[in-house]
């Protein structure tokens, strides 16, 4: 029997769109085994099929090395809302291919793992930070197509930076209770952008790549300033305005969509880290301003998937 652990992901980080993605402090576990026929447990009996996201990346795992597949008895924990912008998908992906793996006694790099997530889900930003941990910039030299991209391009292996995260950083991940629908959020994001709003765009993403590093939280605020993809989408989540306003206000640095939504994620620097005061703060008024949401503070995980 094989235990594996995968934590969420907030992707793009508001600048980074589909390159940065940063792994979160909260978790889905898989407890999976070989078995006569396949027996699912801990999900929506509609997703207890072969069609289940965990099994199709497993059987699409056995197959890239020529072993057939084989049923398993597989049973799910997570704590990932599902459709959030939480990177649950990206959970499924990557613990059905390190099941593959550890069920056929095959060692697999993070690189080999990364590059199949990645044919399965089609860009990296989320499946990086997922098996890496910590904050990722991933890009595909000249394969996957980005996101929203009608364009069919040759695969080819992913290329990931990884930086770590300064410990003092809290993530404040506001979670409302309705889905942003990934096809919308593709849909209103200009196929094009303008030179001025690429040259915007790139000073700032070194800039917040580098506040997470070293926890400047006065240049995440100054860089966390996106062009591309936020404008459009924050009109997709009808209470950004109001939440970002509410996490500012109660000490919050910045905030940003996580995924395409609708989940938002407010950043705070803890001076503190063992009681949080000002991330519990932010927590506290937005739950009270928000009383249906799920508010949760979050660390980053250094980690990535593990297996057991």
């Amino acid at each position: 029997m094989t235990r594996i652990t995968v934590p969420a992901t907030s992707a793009n980080v508001g600048v980074g769109y589909d390159c940065l993605g940063l792994a979160l402090t909260l978790y889905a576990h898989f407890t999976v085994e070989r078995a006569d026929t396949l027996a699912i447990t801990g999900c929506d009996e509609r997703y207890a099929g072969p069609d289940n996201l965990f099994y199709v990346s497993m059987c699409y795992a056995l197959r890239s090395w020529g072993v057939e597949p084989f049923p398993v008895r597989l049973h799910i924990e997570t704590d990932v809302p599902v459709a959030r912008g939480l990177g649950s998908s990206s959970t499924l992906v990557v613990g059905g291919i390190y099941a593959a793996a550890s069920l056929t006694d095959r060692e697999i790099t993070r690189e080999e793992a990364v590059a199949l997530a990645c044919r399965m889900e089609g860009h990296p930003d989320n499946v990086a930070p997922a098996i890496y941990g910590g904050l990722v910039c991933s890009f595909t030299p000249a394969g996957v197509a980005p996101e929203g991209c009608d364009a069919e391009l040759e695969p080819e292996e992913p290329r990931c930076i990884c930086y770590p995260v300064d410990p003092s950083l809290r993530f404040v991940c506001v979670v409302p209770p309705y889905e942003v629908k990934t096809t919308e959020a593709r849909r209103v994001v200009p196929r094009t952008v303008a030179l001025a709003d690429a040259v915007w765009q790139m000073g700032r993403i070194a800039g917040v790549t580098r506040a997470l590093e070293t926890g400047d939280v006065d240049l995440l605020a100054a860089a966390n300033d996106d062009r591309l993809h936020e404008p459009h989408r924050r009109a997709l989540i009808p209470d950004y305005d109001a939440v970002r306003a509410c996490a500012l206000e109660a000490g919050a640095a910045t905030l940003w969509i996580s995924g395409s939504g609708s989940t938002m994620t407010a950043v705070v620097r803890e001076k503190n880290t063992d009681f949080c005061p000002i991330s519990k703060g932010v927590a506290d008024a937005l739950r009270r301003a928000f009383p249906g949401f799920d508010v949760r503070i979050l660390a980053c995980n250094t980690t990535g998937a593990r297996v057991e």
